[in-house]
């Protein structure tokens, strides 16, 4: 065989070293094949780290890099730092509000986690259709109408006043003066209420310590809380100033402070409160008909001045009352407000807030899930000094309540109805149309006029069907059977502690047999274990549903509603 090279070709002998590398090469690709990936860590690993761990991971490994970084892209990230310093000095002020701890996962709280997982464990035992508890949750911001806010020494000036909330587990105070859970006003309340307070040097309330514990009361300071309840519908602020000292003695600093604050404040009108939800009217006669009316309407809702003390009056923070509630008690107490009557003055403003809750009609005015209830055809007034107890979240409380009037309406007869702990009525009176008739209770002294207040608004055929009772709860399971022998529906709206021993007793021992639905509203979840555990031991109750509210988004907290039946 002849074997022809072209000249353009060459040949060359491949030597030891290359056939070694070509082969380690083949070897190395064959390898790579092989390798697989590394395995994730799982919850119980022990290099597991959570979600937030990870992200701190690399803001970690990111602050490294940046430092690293040549003059130039340092001088560069600067800048993008100072630009951002705005967020960042927000998102401090948001961590160390106490109220506003668990903002960003506000469902996914522990005390919701346990609730969940105890209920639904209830749920599907029960052989309920649902076993799900599922919660809802409001807007995250500006939700809290209600607000009592303590008064103490600025940490860095002891003559000067800061107002805020007490740090978890302490007495240590922490201002808060643009907090986002607060709705707008208050937070401009507690703005005008600090100035006037450095103006005047008003000495702040001191905190018992052992610094102080040798001082009298009168010693202890001058202004110790303030409390600020907002009207909805106005956005006027309902002010309380709670005073060290007795009504009835005169004191000049008080009245100076009082003169300051209605200076840097513009009283809001006398109104009825929020515009009852009733339909829209139908429009009769062409747009532009009867131009007078109209014109005269337009006036009224947009009145317009030239006046230079309008336009500075609008500017000011809306004040719907004033009032001033005398507390000398004992330093060592921890109660805000002295309920007497003697204790209260009301300076300035209308008596009350009058509030109308405004249930969503169809599904999409409302959150998913949320309860949409036919509303009562007539509007339902609630009304609210600052001597009773009112819900600092309506807004998600009226889902509560929806969910409450959606249950009864279902009902096979229009029930009797006897509530326990209904304060002003807030319930009862929503549930007006749909029981036959109804007894609430309440043992605050205040609430039996605001209720009265209210019925006297509802239709005349609704009247004779509402009744109240100055009672706690213990004394109306012990001193009122022959109200609990007709009753069928009992509404429980407890404190954070739960239902006192004598109600679990009457509930667990068969003195109750008429009541078909147990309706338990609550806002102490540990309570409300307690007392679930000890209704369904008695085994004459079951859980037929239960849902969770997060009323106060950023707290570890959760309102718990269950419908109890009998077995």
């Amino acid at each position: 065989a002849i074997l022809y090279i072209h000249p353009t070709m060459k040949t060359t002998t491949a030597s030891p070293a290359t056939k070694t590398a070509a082969a380690s090469t083949k070897t190395t690709k064959k390898k790579k094949k092989h390798i697989f990936k590394k395995k994730i860590p799982q919850k119980g690993d022990p290099d597991y780290l959570s979600p937030t761990q990870l992200r701190n991971r690399r803001k970690r490994n990111a602050k490294k890099k940046g430092n690293q970084q040549p003059p130039q892209q340092q001088e560069s990230s600067a800048n993008t730092a100072a630009n951002n310093s705005n967020n960042k000095s927000n998102e401090d002020e948001e961590l160390k509000d106490p109220s506003m701890k668990y903002i960003t996962y506000p469902t996914k709280t522990p005390i919701v986690r346990t609730a969940t997982k105890y209920i639904e464990a209830l749920l599907q035992s029960s052989n309920n259709i649902s076993n799900t508890f599922q919660v809802y949750i409001g807007p995250l911001y500006h939700w809290r109408t209600v607000s009592k806010l303590a008064v103490r020494p600025d940490a860095t000036d002891k003559n000067k006043v800061a107002i805020g909330l007490f740090a978890e587990n302490s007495h240590s105070l922490l201002p808060v003066p643009k907090c986002k859970a607060h709705h707008p006003s208050i937070n401009k309340v507690v703005e005008v209420v600090t100035n006037a307070c450095h103006e005047l040097n008003v000495i702040p309330y001191e905190s018992n310590t052992a610094d102080n514990e040798s001082k009298s009361e009168e010693e202890m300071g001058q202004l110790r809380y303030i409390g600020v309840n907002v009207d909805r519908s106005s956005g006027g602020a309902q002010v309380t100033l709670v005073w060290n000292g007795k009504s009835g003695e005169e004191d000049e600093q008080l009245e100076k402070l009082v003169a300051n604050i209605l200076n840097e404040m513009v009283l809001c009108k006398a109104e009825a409160g929020e515009e009852p939800p009733m339909k829209r009217q139908r429009r009769r006669g062409r747009r532009g008909d009867n131009k007078e009316e109209s014109q005269s309407k337009d006036n009224v809702k947009k009145p317009v001045s030239s006046s230079s003390s309008s336009n500075n009056d609008s500017n000011k923070v809306r004040l719907h009352s004033l009032w001033i509630n005398y507390n000398s008690s004992w330093k060592h107490s921890n109660r805000i407000f002295e309920y007497d009557e003697s204790c209260w003055r009301h300076v300035v403003g209308s008596t009350s807030i009058t509030e109308y809750l405004r249930f969503p009609t169809t599904k999409s005015e409302g959150q998913k899930g949320v309860a949409n209830p036919t509303p009562p055809s007539y509007p339902v007034p609630l009304h609210f000094p600052p001597t009773v107890f009112r819900q600092a979240n309506l807004d998600s409380f009226t889902n509560i309540i929806g969910r409450i009037r959606e249950r009864v309406l279902q009902m096979d007869e229009k029930p009797f109805c006897v509530e326990l702990y209904g304060g002003v009525g807030t319930i009862a009176l929503n549930l007006s149309d749909a029981v036959s008739h109804i007894v609430s209770s309440d043992e605050n002294p205040n609430n039996l006029k605001c209720f009265q207040d209210s019925v006297k608004q509802l239709p005349a055929e609704i009247q004779p069907l509402l009744d109240y009772k100055q009672k706690n709860a213990a004394d109306m399971v012990t001193s009122e059977s022959d109200l609990f022998q007709k009753c069928d529906l009992l509404v429980l709206d407890p404190p954070r502690k739960g239902l006192e021993d004598e109600v679990v007793d009457y509930l667990c021992k068969g003195h109750c047999s008429s009541i078909k639905l147990l309706v338990y509203v609550s806002c102490g979840f540990q309570a409300f274990q307690r007392d679930c555990d000890a209704l369904l031991a008695s085994g004459r109750w079951r859980v037929e549903f239960a849902e969770g509210h997060v009323l106060f988004p950023g707290s570890d907290a959760v309102e718990t509603l269950a419908f109890f039946v009998p077995k």
